[in-house]
């Protein structure tokens, strides 16, 4: 009985492989293809530690089935994407994303596997805050400070720490620097500059969940001349 038990609990919380390049992370709507099962289980692995931020963090659960693809090429300039409205998102193996990696990007220094994980992190953010209120046309200032602070976030103890040192978050950063001229022209110092501003807030958490839920604007109306 006891065999039973732990084979029973074995199943509930290890991923479940569907075929021979797909795989479904446990207890989720989330299923991942990856022509290596080693990124498969990175994937779920990052899925599961994300769930877990989701929920202390305010971040919204992810709602529907969601299809993640491990590829080996995107469009010039992206390591992942979230394709909103279809459910799925495409992020590069490892290796490829490491070969790309900028040498003074700060995430430069993480491991290929820790920068893969947390861009799946990150992609999966997307995927949670694709209803984000915004009284603008677009809101895309807090959706990548949400979708950069959860990559950071998600990193392990020692990472954060060296990532944060590289951001200058004992530099007070205002909220007018996170501006979409800087996200668009600029995107890692934008991400240095949301960990930096998300890390002096009294309750970073709380803070998150304000943005969640329109409580805090980081966007502003836009014209065109």
């Amino acid at each position: 009985m006891r065999r039973t038990l732990l084979s029973a609990f074995a199943a509930a919380v290890l991923p479940v492989l569907v075929s021979a390049d797909t795989m479904l992370c446990a207890a989720t709507d989330i299923t991942v293809e990856a022509s290596d099962p080693t990124h498969a289980r990175l994937t779920c692995d990052a899925v599961e530690r994300a769930l877990i931020q989701f929920e202390n963090c305010n971040i919204p659960p992810l709602e529907g089935p969601l299809y993640i693809e491990i590829v080996d090429r995107l469009e010039a300039g992206c390591v992942g994407q979230y394709h909103c409205g279809k459910g799925s998102i495409k992020v590069l193996e490892p290796s490829v994303m490491g070969a790309l990696h900028a040498p003074d990007s700060p995430f430069a220094f993480l491991p290929n596997e820790a920068y893969f994980q947390s861009i799946v992190v990150h992609e999966l953010t997307h995927a949670a805050i694709a209803d984000l209120p915004c009284p603008f046309e677009t809101c895309v200032v807090a959706q990548e400070y949400l979708a950069y602070t959860m990559q950071v976030m998600s990193l392990a103890p020692d990472f954060q720490a060296a990532y944060s040192a590289e951001a200058g978050v004992d530099t007070h950063i205002s909220r007018d620097e996170l501006s979409i001229a800087i996200l668009f022209m600029a995107p890692q110092i934008f991400a240095q500059k949301a960990w930096g501003h998300l890390s002096q807030r009294e309750d970073p958490c709380a803070y998150l969940g304000q943005i969640v839920d329109g409580t805090v604007l980081l966007d502003r109306e836009r014209f065109d001349f």
